[in-house]
């Protein structure tokens, strides 16, 4: 994939090698020269100096061939301009952290495929840690109106031997994906449940909850 990152900060210089490292093709763009001078010693990535939020800048990143834009840049004036642009531009799938919670409205607006709020992610950690193990809050979606789970199927759960068919889950949530042993199997409808599965649920908070209890047999 081609990826152009906004943002050279430690998130961004992070998630650039790691995505390099699995064969994608990086573009960095970073608004503080001398860190971008940095970044282009460390990496082996390009770099480009400028601002996300300039067309020109993402023009020269190659963003009319981009696959995804990330959108990590400090302020949220800059992720949300550099998303706008790269939705214009054409960039399939658009993803933002949002700095301030406040203004995860504007980037759902937008039409932001995923918007990451830092705060709403660190609460699911918080969470995870009051719920016990089992249960494992990924990042939150729409602006807070959802989120994504992973839940482990427990012994007791009364999912276990049923297809996700016959669990009949509300029509605002989804099985996403099971995680069994060392294979990764897609949630169809007659996919069936197993003990120790790793269940991924996609949807609004209550009712996510409602099928994280049943999958961990609460």
């Amino acid at each position: 994939m081609y990826i152009v990152i906004v943002g050279g900060g430690e998130t961004g210089s992070r998630l650039a090698k790691r995505l390099a490292d699995r064969g994608n093709n990086v573009v960095i763009i970073e608004s503080d020269e001398r860190r971008a001078h940095e970044l282009a010693a460390e990496l082996d990535v390009l770099v480009i100096h400028g601002s996300g939020a300039d067309m020109d800048t993402l023009k020269d990143a190659g963003v009319e061939k981009a696959d995804v834009l990330v959108a990590l840049a400090q302020g949220d004036e800059v992720n949300l301009m550099a998303c706008e642009l790269a939705k214009k531009m054409g960039v399939p799938r658009v993803i933002a952290r949002v700095n301030d919670e406040e203004h995860a409205r504007m980037f759902e607006e937008l039409g932001v495929d995923v918007a990451i709020s830092l705060s709403s992610a660190a609460v699911m950690l918080f969470e995870k840690a009051v719920s016990g193990p089992g249960m494992y809050g990924l990042l939150g979606i729409g602006a807070g109106k959802g989120e994504v789970v992973e839940v482990t199927v427990g012994d007791n759960s009364k999912a276990v031997g049923k297809t996700i068919r016959e669990l009949k889950i509300p029509d605002n949530c989804s099985l996403a994906m099971i995680s069994r042993g060392d294979k990764l199997i897609p949630a169809r409808g007659d996919t069936e449940i197993r003990r120790g599965d790793q269940v991924t649920i996609v949807g609004r908070p209550k009712d996510v909850m409602k099928v994280a209890r049943l999958l961990r047999g609460e």
